[in-house]
């Protein structure tokens, strides 16, 4: 993975982004793509967002398989409210869509961007903050076993849902896939 460096911030594209990407573009409509990517655009939007407002700057921005990374420079007592903007942004478009009565894949996009970020895998949103907040403390060991069980139970359930109802899932379920070998170092 090579990497380009423009004005002290670090760009990079891993395969892995452009192998999800495929996938995108050979199992879903080509009407809901163009609608995919704002909605990620938004969520990425959130967390810059969020480093301008405390001040913070961007240290690199990795293009990878689970979705963009970006890190900013290290500010612990920001670290959570970066985590959660990004979701924040896209709950925020889908409340606004919600009660504007604006209905269609869009808004939903935007609920469903939401939520995947804030599953418990340490390379989305959600996991990140939960480590934030666990790490170092008693219940760190606790949390991460059940953690394991919710993500195991996860995958599950989205390859039931592929195989029985439609293969629109299939990228979501190889990627949960994905995001638990990669964290457990398979």
């Amino acid at each position: 993975m090579k990497s380009l460096i423009i004005k002290n911030t670090e760009y990079s594209v891993k395969f892995s982004f452009l192998v999800f990407n495929a996938l995108i573009f050979l199992l879903r409509d080509n009407d809901i793509i163009m609608d995919f990517y704002a909605v990620c655009l938004i969520h990425e939007t959130g967390h810059l967002f969020a480093i301008a407002v405390t001040g913070g700057k961007v240290k690199s921005v990795v293009f990878g398989g689970t979705g963009v990374i970006i890190t900013p420079e290290k500010n612990s007592r920001h670290e959570l409210f970066i985590m959660l903007a990004g979701a924040g942004a896209n709950l925020i478009v889908f409340f606004v869509m919600l009660f504007s009565g604006i209905d269609g894949s869009f808004r939903l996009l935007n609920l469903a961007t939401a939520v995947y970020n804030l599953l418990p895998y340490r390379q989305l949103d959600g996991g990140s903050a939960l480590c934030i907040l666990t790490d170092g403390t008693p219940y760190e060991r606790t949390i991460n076993t059940v953690l394991t069980t919710v993500k195991i139970l996860f995958s599950v359930i989205l390859l039931a849902v592929t195989v029985i109802y439609s293969r629109e899932f299939l990228p979501l379920f190889i990627v949960s896939v994905m995001l638990f070998v990669y964290e457990r170092g398979i």
